[in-house]
């Protein structure tokens, strides 16, 4: 057997050994620079709640800040349909309000106020989102 041919056996003897292990539950050791560093529960609910301060706006937009500041977990569950996953990167309604977009853009605190409502009337996630669908899908201009 040539060198190559020994190397190359013994990179996939390698490889075996340690699938084998992650597929027995044994855990392998990643690289520092690929190691996960998943959040607490404790940072995860602080960082679902970081909403601007309702605060500093007036009428139905700091009723909607209000909205995303007392209920982060149901806005996060929502998309937006303004537009702005993809003008400023949002990935749900709860984003909306942790910047000043919210306070500008009458879809956005459409949405928050609907959403609330329905929820208060005891409306599932999938009722909500069927809603929200219904009524604001195709309202921002492309």
């Amino acid at each position: 057997m040539t060198l190559k041919s020994k190397l190359i056996a013994a990179v996939g003897a390698g490889l075996l050994v340690l699938s084998a292990g992650a597929l027995a539950g044994e855990s392998t050791t990643a690289p520092a620079c690929c190691t996960a560093h998943p959040a607490s529960e404790t940072q995860a609910a602080s960082d679902l709640r970081k909403t601007l301060d309702p605060g500093q706006f007036t009428g139905e937009v700091r009723e909607a800040y209000k909205v995303a500041q007392e209920n982060p977990d149901l806005l996060a569950q929502l998309h937006c349909y303004c537009g702005c996953d993809r003008t400023n990167g949002h990935k749900n309604l709860l984003d909306c309000y942790r910047d000043h977009h919210g306070a500008s853009c009458a879809i956005c605190t459409g949405e928050a106020l609907e959403a609330k409502k329905l929820f208060d009337q005891g409306a599932s996630i999938e009722t909500i989102r069927e809603a929200l669908r219904a009524r604001f899908a195709g309202s921002a201009s492309n």
